[in-house]
């Protein structure tokens, strides 16, 4: 057999096969270096990840904390001043900058679970294509907020921090600890945002779409919506 006619069939059909391997560059002087640097942007993406879940966890457990140590420290107050009858000095701050820390620190917690208040009136209508989209909209526009307010504050914290500034309390406690709050729980929320945006494009693109809109208020609450509806359940009850 002449070795020509045996070369040229093999020959035909690797561009195919190096095209099903995914290496349709290799020809080109570049075997793998896309795809390597596919999988590194991948990588690195999952390493980000985990480290801004890593912190949301933190700061959403230590705002738990917070708010439970804040109770404490109030009952704390009343029985010292009412019963004991003793002033009180330090409680109604160290209280207020522990509910400081429990509504910013602990907002890019519940936004990663998906705990935020949503008003459903309309979005339940909608169809899932569109509704998802609203939802995208929306979290583009509370992105954005959380930048302005955390783009603003981290200046006026460092400004707390130069400047020695503390209370004017009897305690006198210094003001970068209440002022740092906001930043650090605005630009947690603002990369959870980020987060939670990628993922709904990325669904919305291989149309994994939630068929049914998740009711967010009143959900456990079997509601009848006609009174035919009504008379049914109260047959079927008896």
């Amino acid at each position: 057999m002449n070795p020509v006619e045996t070369f040229l069939p093999a020959q035909k059909a690797m561009p195919a096969a190096i095209k099903a391997a995914g290496c349709e560059n290799f020809c080109n002087g570049r075997p793998t270096r896309d795809l390597v640097g596919t999988e590194i942007m991948k990588q690195l993406g999952r390493i980000i990840n985990r480290i801004i879940d890593g912190l949301t966890y933190i700061t959403g457990w230590t705002a738990a904390l917070c708010l439970v140590a804040a109770a404490i420290i109030v009952t704390e107050a009343v029985v010292v001043r009412k019963i004991l009858g003793i002033s009180t000095i330090w409680q109604i701050e160290a209280s207020v900058f522990l509910l400081i820390f429990v509504v910013f620190a602990g907002a890019p917690f519940v936004q990663k679970n998906e705990h935020h208040l949503n008003v459903d009136l309309v979005i339940i209508h909608l169809s899932p294509r569109t509704r998802e989209i609203v939802l995208i909209i929306v979290s583009i526009i509370s992105c954005f907020i959380a930048a302005i307010l955390a783009w603003y504050a981290w200046p006026m914290w460092w400004e707390a921090v130069v400047g020695n500034q503390h209370s004017e309390s009897l305690c006198g406690p210094p003001l970068w600890i209440p002022y740092f709050f906001l930043p650090l729980g605005m630009t947690l929320l603002f990369l959870q945002y980020i987060v939670y945006i990628r993922d709904k494009i990325a669904n919305l693109k291989k149309g994994e779409l939630t068929q049914e809109a998740e009711r967010f208020e009143l959900k456990d609450i079997d509601i009848p919506q006609t009174k035919k509806d009504t008379y049914k359940r109260k047959a079927s009850n008896e």
